[in-house]
């Protein structure tokens, strides 16, 4: 029996569809609310969403009301989770150190590669970095591949601390032939959403959807083939309602953290393939529960195979599976919990 509940507040507005958000939005529904009461944001512009978690509705105008809302939740809270980098205002953290409340965040990309897009990229100098965290004391990778390549000032917990896939949302399927590919995802070029059309040209047999939106759109959309179809921006439950049909979701981005489309599509059977640039080895076991390539060219011949080789599909499929239920929110969210309740 717990004698007094902790409160934290999750620092993202849980009716946008974003990864952070999406993550905030399941740990409100998966942490055991004889330990925890959540505290979140929604936004004025986005449908209401089902949650246990107590809202603080940013109104318009929204630059107001959101940072408004931040200091809503820290005053509220015991421990806050801050994953949204940029767009937390600095201030909240300086706030949070003031009143002894305990803070937490996620790096989940790229930190200190100036060479790809990076967070030192995104903040503009590592200074700007190590000045926006330095009132947070518990950062913690969500890969071991983000914490052995972080060396550009910022300390991060030894310890791994996983995301995970809400996989109720999904229905499970094994795929044995494969008709249609997915990509899910912004259209950026760090997304090189291009190599995806590439493949639609080198495969006229083959299905190709896009799911997503951005910068990139109008360009893809004049150079796509016929074989290519352009989704926009859905729902989780009309991605859910999509993955239902799709039999394997490539990811051509070479600057990743933990996507949370692959364990979504593993969620639905769908096995990945992906570059092996940002640690994907670390889930992916290639040719067993997905594929991992170096280079392009290897894209086309995993597709050959995956075309001619019988059973391999069905394989990745049913490993696909077993890695979603692997990181399956109801088994991760005790790290998370014993983590939180370990915070200095």
């Amino acid at each position: 029996m717990y004698k007094k509940k902790v409160k934290i507040f999750l620092g993202a507005h849980l009716n946008y569809i974003n990864a952070q958000n999406l993550n905030c939005l399941a740990l409100a529904k998966y942490l055991d609310p004889k330990k925890f009461s959540t505290y979140a944001l929604s936004a004025h512009f986005s449908p209401k969403v089902k949650t246990k978690a107590n809202l603080f509705n940013c109104f318009f105008p929204f630059r107001l009301s959101s940072p408004l809302g931040f200091l809503w939740g820290i005053l509220k809270c015991d421990v806050a989770y801050l994953p949204k980098h940029i767009t937390t205002p600095k201030w909240i953290f300086y706030i949070a150190h003031l009143l002894g409340k305990k803070v937490f965040t996620t790096i989940e990309i790229n930190m200190c590669d100036i060479k790809k897009e990076s967070l030192i990229n995104s903040f503009g100098s590592s200074k700007n970095l190590i000045d926006y965290f330095k009132y947070v004391s518990n950062i913690f990778g969500i890969t071991q591949h983000i914490i052995d390549h972080s060396n550009c000032g910022i300390k991060l917990d030894k310890r791994v601390l996983y995301l995970g896939v809400d996989a109720d949302l999904f229905s499970e399927k094994i795929r044995k032939r494969l008709k249609n590919v997915v990509f899910i995802g912004s259209l950026t070029k760090r997304k090189r959403v291009n190599e995806f059309l590439q493949l639609a040209k080198q495969f006229p047999n083959l299905n190709f959807y896009i799911i997503g939106s951005g910068i990139e759109l109008s360009f893809l959309k004049n150079n796509a083939t016929t074989n290519v179809t352009f989704l926009g921006t859905l729902t989780q439950k009309e991605v859910s309602s999509i993955l239902n049909k799709m039999d394997l979701h490539i990811l051509p981005s070479k600057c990743e953290g933990f996507p949370k489309v692959i364990l979504e599509a593993a969620a639905a059977g769908i096995p990945s393939l992906v570059y092996s640039d940002y640690g994907a080895s670390e889930w992916i076991v290639n040719n067993n529960n997905g594929f991992i390539v170096g280079e392009y060219a290897e894209l086309t011949k995993t597709i050959d195979r995956i075309i001619n080789e019988d059973d391999l599909l069905a394989k990745t499929s049913k490993g696909a599976i077993l890695m979603a239920k692997r990181f399956n929110w109801k088994r991760i969210i005790k790290d998370w919990e014993d983590k939180i309740l370990s915070l200095e």
